[in-house]
């Protein structure tokens, strides 16, 4: 039997043609018909209104970019923020944030605008954090985040506050690294 199966099979002698043209008239894969598309040189019409509007386009993402890593350089209030002013007594801005996606609401409230809950109201992006500019003058501030109108939320990235007076945490954040005097509560 194993002599039998050695044995060389007789084809007709245009076999390999034929299977070479069945392969040929195969369709090509998917990823292969795609990379010989992508490499297929082609001319593009632009008109020049639509050249501007790409160019407007590439230009806002550009502007975008920059704008996005401005505003992740700036101080935030988390982890003992000190924003340095130029001078003695001139504000600084502060941006506070707070990573909240389920709050429908979230404001700011501090002893710098005497603990309101509705004065400072944050701005939420797609992605659940809000946040704040503040400008303080230097010193010493008390602050916490005021969730739905309602919860006090100690800032998560910030020292807390020592011997609150109402049983809520606070946080604390530093502007100028200068000490204000507060009748000796801070």
């Amino acid at each position: 039997m194993a002599d039998e199966l050695r044995r060389p099979v007789a084809s007709s002698p245009d076999f390999d043609a034929r299977v070479m043209a069945a392969v040929r008239r195969a369709p090509a894969s998917t990823p292969a018909r795609a990379w010989a598309w992508l490499r297929e040189p082609r001319a593009v019409a632009v008109s020049p209104l639509g050249g501007l509007a790409m160019a407007a386009v590439l230009a806002g993402l550009v502007i975008a970019g920059i704008r996005g890593k401005e505003r992740n350089a700036r101080p935030s209030a988390g982890a003992e923020a000190v924003a340095a002013p130029p001078s003695a007594g001139v504000p600084a801005v502060v941006t506070f944030v707070l990573v909240a996606p389920k709050a429908r609401s979230v404001a700011l409230a501090g002893d710098f605008d005497g603990w309101d809950r509705t004065r400072m109201p944050m701005r939420r992006a797609s992605s659940g954090l809000w946040t704040l500019d503040v400008p303080l003058a230097p010193g010493r501030y008390l602050y916490a985040f005021v969730v739905d109108g309602r919860q006090f939320v100690a800032d998560p990235s910030a020292p807390r506050a020592v011997g609150d007076d109402f049983g809520q945490p606070n946080s604390v954040v530093t502007v100028g690294g200068a000490q204000r005097g507060a009748g000796g509560s801070l």
